[in-house]
């Protein structure tokens, strides 16, 4: 009997010791509903497109094509928090374009499941991470896969990455050191071969309408087809209000080896600005920017290097030339990895009442170099083109908004003409687009 009264205590005290922190445990449940159709006379694949004056290029032909489709995003996220110093962020997320596979038919790979029938393996894990203040110190930590993106507009990185972020805000500074682990050779042990990127950043408020920033980002790659190469980036920023008016300003320069290139130097370099002011119902906005391209062809590079295809500038607000912020899996933007370029950017977003807005932009791109200069197949001019885009959009509940947009690019001589007389006859690209956005 003894035994039998201290076992029914045993498992009521762990009972109750188990209970107390699910008890305290609070959950936060987020997310998003995307749901847009697109008529286009342009696009690719993933990673696909044609190759026009020396670079990749979303699909462009003569007498392209109009075609439709429709594509829907959700994004759910799990928050577990212990208390305000410690919790788990989870976040996941489920493409599919409206027709492309069902029943598991192409299990090897994600955004998937809007054929007939559906019922297709897609859940995409976006971001898995701890994050946790030190008690009684400035010290934030975030550990595992996380959402990191760089103090220069995105044009770097913007992306989600496995890593650890220390973070510390004290005396007006935020300073911020990181390691985050890119890849690693399939098939060899783990940790031998990997491709690595460290950062320290920065940021000083010299005022509450100043903050000066520096930055150094070093990103090395010892896998088998790199032997060991560093490509080191030192930066600078800044971001000043001077009411009405806010104004950015950034540049960023690249040396060390060209990543992931044996015996090839690296010294390349970006420079961009960005500004807004509250003009009567809205806020106009303008943006320039230049990123270094390839001045000759030897082992040397003077190309500005973006990591991947994780290039983003959303400060111009174009919807073709440069990745946009609506983007899914189908979009393809002329500029994809920014490099080579140089642009500058004007738009105005006007609020017509508390649910009515619209906007409107422009922008005008050019490489900063040619390829294949003083022969025939060298572009007839840098020009790449001019975007005329807008957007207007509807509030139906405070969580949920409408959308329709519009784009049109008008391409320059970069692709359209070479220096040898050719005509590519290329037609502008489009598109159209209508959107239901809902956020929880």
């Amino acid at each position: 009997m003894k035994k039998k009264i201290f076992a029914v205590a045993a498992a009521g005290a762990m009972t109750a010791a188990t209970a107390v922190p699910a008890l305290a445990l609070e959950n936060e449940f987020h997310g998003m509903f995307r749901v847009f159709g697109t008529i286009s006379n342009y696009g690719s694949t993933n990673a696909s497109g044609s190759t026009i004056a020396g670079v990749l290029t979303p699909d462009l032909s003569s007498d392209a094509p109009t075609r439709g489709y429709m594509e829907q995003r959700a994004r759910l996220m799990y928050i577990a928090k212990a208390n305000d110093d410690l919790k788990l962020v989870t976040h996941f997320e489920i493409d599919s374009r409206w027709g492309d596979n069902a029943y598991n038919s192409n299990n090897t790979t994600r955004n998937n499941g809007g054929a007939i029938g559906a019922d297709q393996t897609n859940l995409e894990t976006k971001n898995v991470y701890l994050d946790f203040n030190i008690p009684s110190t400035p010290l934030n930590f975030k550990v595992g896969i996380q959402p990191w993106v760089d103090s220069y507009g995105g044009i770097l990185v913007n992306a989600d990455m496995a890593g650890a972020l220390a973070t510390a805000k004290y005396a007006g500074f935020t300073n911020s050191l990181g390691w985050f682990r890119f890849n690693e050779d399939a098939g060899s042990l783990p940790g031998k071969a990997t491709r690595d990127f460290m950062i320290l950043d920065t940021k000083y408020n010299l005022s509450k309408d100043i903050r000066i920033g520096g930055s150094y980002y070093l990103l090395t790659d010892d896998r088998a087809a790199s032997d060991n190469t560093y490509t080191h980036m030192i930066g600078v920023n800044a971001d000043m209000k001077f009411d009405p008016v806010t104004v950015g300003a950034f540049g960023m320069y690249q040396f060390g080896d060209t990543p992931s290139t044996v015996n090839s130097d690296l010294s390349a370099f970006l420079v961009g600005t960005t500004a807004k002011a509250k003009v009567g119902i809205g806020t106009v906005k303008l943006a320039a920017l230049y990123v270094s391209g390839e001045q000759n062809a030897n082992t040397d590079s003077s190309a500005f290097q973006p990591i991947n295809s994780e290039s983003s500038f959303y400060a111009a607000d174009m919807q073709i030339m440069l990745r946009n912020k609506w983007n899914v899996n189908n979009d393809r933007s002329l500029v994809q990895n920014i490099s080579n370029f140089y642009g500058a950017f004007v738009g105005y977003d006007a609020n017509i009442t508390d649910k009515l807005f619209a906007n409107v932009n422009a922008g005008f791109g050019f490489a900063a170099q040619t390829a294949g200069k003083g022969t025939a197949a060298e572009p007839d001019s840098s020009y790449r083109g001019t975007e005329l885009n807008a957007e207007v959009g509807y509030k139906l509940f405070d969580n949920m908004t409408v959308m329709a947009q519009g784009a049109y690019f008008i391409l320059g001589d970069f692709y359209q003409k070479t220096k040898g007389g050719v005509d590519n006859n290329l037609d502008d690209p489009y598109q159209a687009r209508l959107m239901v956005n809902y956020a929880f």
